[in-house]
């Protein structure tokens, strides 16, 4: 697969097969991975990859403090998106529960699709990016640059994977059970694994907003 393809290919996964990644894919997936451009070098990443019975036991935590709508407490704070994003994030909520036939009065199953997330969608593995804390606000762009590097060397792997903010959503639970120290800042995490072809919701794709709008050309 090449890289334009890869970037075509790639979407956001929202159900995995069971079958769990071995170790040594996933080692050599990050290993490739790490090749990602960052500030002067500067790599400002640590990585915690979960999978097993430490997997299953994040899910069922976390999961569960989102079923019961415990207060989130991210490290980094959640942003307050102004227009017109506000209204790009509720186009595609909007899409994808008209997709998955809940209704916007249907408050158990858009609390049910809510902990899915927390569930990191039933993905066996889960890979969590952290940085320094008190760091340059330029670390949070090494992550991304990371993060996306990660997601498309997946598809090399037969491999899909989705970014989650609810992933990072509760990084104390995240510390304790992956031994982690709280001089780690959670940025965030992604869910990875063998995607579900079956499912109908990963036949959703979200739409991208046209060249010409955001794009201005100069001395061409």
């Amino acid at each position: 697969m090449d890289v334009i393809e890869a970037i075509n290919s790639r979407y956001s996964v929202r159900a995995f097969k069971s079958d769990p990644v071995p170790r040594k894919v996933l080692e050599e997936l990050l290993g490739f991975s790490l090749r990602a451009p960052s500030w002067a070098n500067t790599q400002t990443w640590a990585l915690a990859v979960a999978g097993g019975d430490v997997m299953k036991d994040l899910k069922e935590t976390m999961a569960s403090r989102a079923f019961a709508q415990d207060e989130r407490g991210p490290d980094i704070p959640r942003p307050e998106w102004l227009s017109p994003y506000r209204e790009r994030r509720k186009e595609n909520g909007l899409r994808l529960y008209e997709l998955l036939g809940i209704r916007r009065d249907d408050v158990e199953k858009q609390l049910n699709w809510f902990v899915q997330m927390y569930r990191f969608f039933d993905a066996p593995n889960a890979i969590f990016i952290f940085t320094e804390r008190d760091v340059s606000v330029w670390a949070m762009m090494n992550v991304g640059l990371l993060a996306q590097t990660i997601s498309l060397a997946a598809l090399n792997y037969g491999l899909g994977s989705i970014m989650l903010a609810a992933g990072a959503s509760y990084p104390d639970i995240v510390r304790r059970k992956l031994n982690i120290p709280h001089a780690k800042q959670l940025i965030i995490s992604m869910a990875i694994g063998y995607p579900d072809p079956d499912a109908p919701v990963n036949k959703f794709r979200t739409e991208r907003v046209p060249l010409g709008e955001i794009c201005s050309w100069h001395g061409l």
